[in-house]
């Protein structure tokens, strides 16, 4: 059987190439190969090929009189819904390599939740957050698929880290931030630190398809702007004060995980470095939630 099979996938084959005017076309690890026969009708179909689980081959010969008729269609390859440039190159064997550039931008917004805490602190997750910007990210598909992509992007990003119990962040006459504990007659709303950045992104993705995807690579940030606030009531009056130029270390790195379970997208992102520079209260910047 197995003989006949390959017999007919040689003929119609053969057929193919005469009709197309000696075209060749070379099939590599067909997921499924389908040979329909009767006496005047022969049909190969061909599903799947190496890196393309997508493509379809399909020929069909009917037999007239002593003469045939051979129609042939192939899946022609997905159209991207954003503009992309292709860059192409031949391997060793004639094989083409399809790697293409894509243009991006992305939105994160999340909370932070930090680690290495100072003993005298503790921050309020779900009242700090994090809000960050791709403005514009170059995505580089390195397979016909677009299953594997390398990414660079800049951007900008804010983190906020918020206490809202009687703590609150001061600045002290050396510029390191302190603790202390709010007044007795004062009623504390909050006290947060602000961190700004200017961000530079390196990032590898896979795409699994059915809707699932992982991303990993480092954020590098470059900490333009920190500042102090702190709110509170004093007989009766809301109070806000705020301290800029609290040493933040200028430079940090995240390292951020992205994935996509279901299509739903989320981020984690977590630095080994602390937030301000030495001198000050000691805390690392951990955040989570949703990557659009």
């Amino acid at each position: 059987m197995k003989h006949i099979l390959l017999s007919f996938i040689t003929c119609s084959l053969f057929f193919s190439s005469v009709a197309a005017q000696n075209d060749t076309l070379v099939i590599n690890n067909p997921r499924r190969v389908t040979v329909i026969s009767s006496d005047s009708l022969q049909r190969v179909i061909v599903n799947g090929k190496q890196d393309d689980d997508d493509f379809v081959y399909q020929n069909t010969i009917r037999l007239v009189d002593a003469n045939y008729e051979s129609n042939t269609s192939i899946s022609r390859d997905h159209w991207e819904l954003i503009p992309s440039v292709k860059i192409g190159k031949k391997t060793g064997d004639g094989q083409a390599l399809h790697h293409y550039n894509v243009l991006t931008a992305h939105l994160g917004v999340g909370f932070t939740c930090p680690t290495k805490v100072d003993d005298r602190i503790e921050f309020s997750t779900f009242k700090s957050w994090e809000i960050f910007a791709t403005v514009l990210q170059w995505d580089h598909y390195i397979d016909r698929r677009s299953r594997n992509c390398i990414s660079l992007g800049l951007g900008i990003d804010w983190k906020n880290y918020r206490m809202t119990d009687d703590l609150l962040f001061t600045k002290g006459p050396d510029g390191n931030v302190t603790v202390d504990r709010f007044p007795l007659e004062f009623e504390p709303k909050f006290s947060r630190i602000k961190v700004f950045s200017l961000t530079s992104t390196l990032r590898y993705q896979h795409d699994f398809g059915h809707g699932f995807s992982i991303g990993f690579g480092p954020v590098v940030n470059f900490n333009t702007y920190a500042s102090i606030k702190t709110r509170y009531k004093f007989l009766g009056d809301k109070i806000k004060h705020m301290e800029k130029n609290i040493r933040q270390r200028p430079i940090t790195i995240d390292w951020m995980l992205n994935m996509s379970v279901a299509d739903f997208p989320f981020y984690v992102k977590y630095s080994n470095d602390d937030v301000l520079k030495d001198g000050g209260v000691k805390f690392r910047s951990l955040s989570f939630g949703l990557y659009l």
